[in-house]
């Protein structure tokens, strides 16, 4: 395969894996099997279950997680890992979704709120940079498999992206703190 179709083709098994664990997770019944289990692993539970410490170790812990499980079997790892989380996601998404839909416009609380505020944070902010991790972790998989067969390296993105990716969980972990605070 072409080297840039490769970016291409990861980025694609790395979002379509979590969309599909989505979907399963959602509609397919699976929240709360297998798959909701191993998720655990690189995923965020809700913050009624957290600690006021635990969001910056979350939010920081799981991008790592998804940089190293998804280089597991040569990138498979990404594809399995990622599904699971989809699934664990998905309950996130219907958890927000009951709390929305009990709103009156005169009785929003603040925990409510904050809630919302920090599911968000885990959807907009969270996923897309474990999403990038474990993209960058497959390229890492398939560059070390092109190394084993001895064929030329393919270019890919480098390591520093990481140590940004991880700065950047690492600071939202301390918005999501405040709003662990509050609820």
């Amino acid at each position: 395969m072409r080297e840039e179709y490769w970016y291409h083709a990861l980025w694609l098994v790395v979002v379509g894996s979590w969309v599909f664990g989505v979907v399963y997770g959602k509609w397919g019944g699976g929240y709360g099997g297998f798959f909701s289990d191993l998720g655990k692993a690189i995923s965020i539970p809700l913050p009624s279950q957290l600690e006021l410490w635990q969001p910056v170790v979350y939010f920081t812990l799981t991008v790592v997680a998804a940089f190293v499980l998804s280089q597991l079997f040569f990138g498979i790892g990404a594809v399995v890992f990622l599904f699971a989380r989809g699934v664990v996601d998905s309950g996130l998404i219907t958890n927000m979704e009951v709390i929305i839909s009990n709103w009156k416009l005169i009785s929003i609380s603040p925990v409510e709120i904050w809630t919302i505020f920090f599911v968000m944070l885990v959807l907009a902010v969270n996923m897309p940079m474990c999403l990038w991790a474990a993209q960058i972790g497959t390229q890492r998989a398939i560059r070390m498999l092109y190394r084993l067969r001895g064929k030329p390296l393919v270019k890919f993105e480098t390591i520093s992206n990481l140590f940004m990716i991880v700065a950047v969980s690492l600071v939202v972990g301390l918005f999501a703190t405040f709003a662990i605070a509050h609820t």
